[in-house]
C-alpha cells in the first residue's frame, strides 16, 4: 500500500515540475525575466527573485566538487542583483553585482567568507529553442581573506549552451562557479 502511495506521490510531483517552464544551471541568466529556482549538478541550488521588471535579486548555495577537486571540501554562496540593461532581439546583456564566500569546511582559516562579484551576463538566442550565455564576473576578496586577491570562477561566473527540449524543459551545458555542467531552472 504504502510503495503505491509513493510511486503515485513521486509520479505527481515529477509530473508538476515537468509542467513548469525550466531552465537550466544556477549562475543568473541575462535575459531573465522572471522569478525562479534552480538545481545543479555541481551540486547547488539557488533562488533569483524578479523584484524589478529588468531586476532580479537571487543567490546560490552549493559544494563545488569541480571547482575546488576530491581534495578541497568546500561551499560556495553568493547573493547577487541582476540588471538587464537591453534586450535587443535575440542578445540581452545586464550587470551583475553580488557578495560571495567559499568557506573550506576541512580548513576554516584557508576559507574566503566574504567578497565581491561585479561583472556582465551576455546571452544570445541563435534559434527559438538555442541559447548560449556567458558571464563574466570576476570574484573579488575583502581584504581580511587569505591568499589570492581574485578568483576568476565566483559562483556568478560560467558560460553555458542551452538547449529547449520542450516548452518546459531546457537543459545545458557548460561551466560556473558553482561546479554546475548541468541543471534545471523552473521559472515561477
Amino acid at each position: 500500500m504504502y510503495r503505491n502511495l509513493t510511486l503515485a506521490i513521486l509520479t505527481l510531483a515529477a509530473v508538476s515540475l515537468m509542467t513548469l517552464q525550466a531552465e537550466a544551471s544556477t549562475m543568473p541568466k541575462a535575459e531573465a525575466n522572471r522569478s525562479s529556482i534552480s538545481i545543479g549538478l555541481g551540486p547547488s541550488f539557488s533562488y533569483d527573485a524578479l523584484i524589478a521588471p529588468r531586476l532580479t535579486l537571487g543567490g546560490s548555495i552549493g559544494l563545488p566538487f569541480l571547482v575546488e577537486g576530491g581534495n578541497n571540501v568546500t561551499g560556495r554562496y553568493d547573493v547577487r542583483l541582476t540588471y538587464k540593461f537591453l534586450q535587443e532581439g535575440a542578445f540581452s546583456l545586464s550587470g551583475i553585482f553580488g557578495v560571495w564566500g567559499n568557506v573550506r569546511f576541512d580548513d576554516t582559516s584557508r576559507s574566503r567568507w566574504a567578497g565581491l562579484e561585479l561583472g556582465v551576463g551576455l546571452a544570445y538566442r541563435f534559434t527559438p529553442q538555442l541559447t548560449g550565455r556567458l558571464n563574466i564576473v570576476p570574484g573579488f576578496f575583502l581584504p581580511f581573506g587569505p591568499g589570492r586577491v581574485a578568483d576568476y570562477y565566483p559562483p556568478a561566473g560560467g558560460f553555458e549552451l542551452a538547449y529547449q527540449f520542450t516548452p518546459t524543459f531546457e537543459g545545458t551545458l557548460g561551466y560556473n562557479g558553482q561546479g554546475d555542467v548541468i541543471g534545471l531552472r523552473f521559472l515561477l
